[in-house]
Formats: C-alpha cells, structure tokens, sequence
C-alpha cells in the first residue's frame, strides 16, 4: 500500500512541476552583439536562469530573427511571439503614447524617468494603454543620454536643417521635421549602408559606445552633443497579454525582478562605456560638437510645440504626458535646489 501511496504523491508531484513549467520566446529589437542595447535582454535571460525553481524557460531570439524590428509589438499583439525586448518609441506611429513611456525631448533623466514609473503612476498608465492592445508592458532598461546624431556638414544654423535627410526615432524626429529636416525611421541593420550612398544626410542612434558598434564614424565625420531628443531611454519587455497570464504569480514575479535587475546593470554599463568611446573617436579624428545656444533654444520650442499638437491629437498620450510633467514640476521643485553643480 505504501508503494502505491508514494507512486501517487511522484505522480502528483510531477503533474504540479509540469503544469508550472511556462515558456517564453522573446525576439530583442537589438543585435545581441550591441553593445548596452543588445547586452542587456542577455543580462535579463542570465538573471532568470540564475533564478531556481520558477520553471520558466526562455528563448531569445536577435533582431528580424522571427519578424522585422518594427513589427514586433504587432507581433507580440498578435500572439505571434510571446514577448519582445525594445524601445517603445518604434511603435509611435501606431501607438503615439507608447513613446512617452521610452524617450521625452528635453525631458526625464534615468533616475527621473524610473520614479515615475514605479513611484508615480507612471506605469499604471503604461499599463492601462497597452491592455488594450493585448499586452503587457514591463520596465526592463534604461539608458543614459544619447548622442544627438552623425552629422556629414556641421550644423551651424536651423537654415542648415532644411531638406536635410535624415534618420532621427522617436519625438526628437517630429522636431526636426518642424525645423524643415526630411525625417525617415529605419530599423540599425539599415542605417549605415544609407549613409554610405548618402539616402541620408545624417542620423542618431544612440550612445557613443553603440554608434561605434555600427560604424557611423566612417562615413559622418560630426557629431553633435547634447542629446535633447533623448536625455534618457527607458526599454520595455512587452509581453502577450495571455502569454502573461499562463505565467504564476512567481513566475511573473521572478520576470520582473529580472528586469528590475537589468534595468540596474544598463544604466551603470551605458554610463561606464561612453568616455572610452569618445576617446576613440576623437583619435579616429571625428569632430565633436555641442549645439549651439541658439539652436538648442530652438529644439525646445520646437519640442514643445510637438508635445502640445500630440497631446492634442490622442487621449492616451495626453494623459501620460500630463502626468510625467506633473511629476516633474513636483520634483523639480527639490531637484533644483538639492544637487550641486559640477
């Protein structure tokens, strides 16, 4: 009888494992190999597996591996993928608030940026405009300033925008559409072979240790400082909302945590990486350069100026653009007064 009892309980005990057991397969916006971008969904899949017991195995695929880079978030909607690893400013152009969860011109810092999210509303709001979309979205990165772009002729006036071709992502393309540029989206795979025929004039990406990755430098010798479009970069895990929903309350749990972690770890390795980068450039003889005054005035009026017509445009990104400036009117208030200058 004992026998028989305990084949029971294995039995049992087995089915419970097995109906724990939950897989994810995730497609990254980013070449695996990028630096920061690419580093930190394998940072995220070496957390989970560290993690004992939650049951969740993961598989990870590079960019356009199973769809092209900007059709992930359709992708993940879809059900067609469980889960994708990305920038919420790709999806702007179907989703017009995503991108006030990813990058603001002129706006939060990382530190910033994160405190509304988690402290402040920020991802609830989040949350409540994907679900409609079938999806869940979870903080999963956040990087330091980007670069404001390679540039083949300086820049020296908003007379030189006019026409210019450029590839800019996000809000920070709608401003220089505003100041006469030829703004166009593509996905990194794409960018430097435009460059190279001259499609485009000039184009951003990132931070100065991930452009250097793509190869930029060969082709624009100017680049410009500060990156105004994109002070700081929050990345998102999206996940099917079903998908989602077949994970436990651990499991879920465990995927957070995770993210959390490399949230941590992008910003402190984006941070680390930059002065070397810039040192290489400088010795490759590219020419670094701040905008001027004046046209940095201009960004942020022309900033403004997008940020009121898109609220005025869409429900959801009035809402949460409404909320993150009143967060940051709130903490400006002690921002302003608690640090020193450098």
């Amino acid at each position: 009888m004992r026998p028989l009892l305990l084949a029971v309980a294995l039995v049992g005990l087995a089915a419970s494992a097995q109906a724990q057991s939950a897989k994810l397969k995730i497609q990254s916006a980013f070449s695996q190999s990028m630096p920061v971008l690419g580093e930190m969904i394998r940072n995220f899949e070496s957390r989970m597996n560290a993690m004992e017991g939650h049951g969740v195995r993961l598989r990870v695929y590079d960019a356009d591996k199973l769809v092209p880079t900007l059709q992930i978030f359709d992708a993940v909607s879809a059900g067609k993928i469980d889960a994708g690893f990305a920038w919420p400013g790709y999806w702007m152009g179907k989703l017009p608030a995503a991108t006030v969860f990813g990058a603001i011109p002129f706006g939060p810092d990382a530190p910033e940026f994160l405190a509304w999210l988690h402290e402040a509303g920020g991802l609830a709001i989040w949350e409540e405009i994907y679900r409609k979309q079938g999806v869940v979205p979870i903080p999963c990165g956040v990087i330091p300033p980007e670069a404001s772009g390679w540039f083949r002729k300086p820049i020296e006036s908003e007379a030189d925008l006019a026409g210019l071709k450029v590839r800019y992502a996000g809000l920070g393309g709608k401003v220089l559409q505003k100041l006469g540029a030829s703004v166009t989206m593509l996905a990194a795979g794409d960018i430097f072979l435009s460059l190279e025929r001259g499609v485009l004039d000039a184009t951003e990406y990132s931070m100065p240790a991930v452009d250097k990755n793509l190869g930029f430098y060969k082709v624009a010798r100017h680049y410009y400082f500060p990156g105004w479009h994109q002070p700081s970069s929050v990345m998102e895990l999206a996940v099917n909302e079903k998908s989602w929903a077949k994970l436990s309350a651990s499991q879920q749990a465990a995927v957070r945590t995770s993210c959390d972690a490399a949230t941590l770890w992008g910003l402190t390795r984006g941070l680390a990486l930059q002065g070397k980068a810039l040192t290489y450039f400088e010795k490759e003889g590219v020419e670094i350069h701040r905008w001027s005054p004046e046209l940095l005035a201009r960004f942020r009026q022309a900033a403004d100026e997008v940020m009121e017509e898109a609220s005025a445009q869409d429900a959801d990104f009035a809402r949460a653009w409404s909320s993150l400036r009143a967060f940051l009117a709130e903490h400006g208030r002690w921002a302003d007064i608690a640090y020193t200058d450098r």
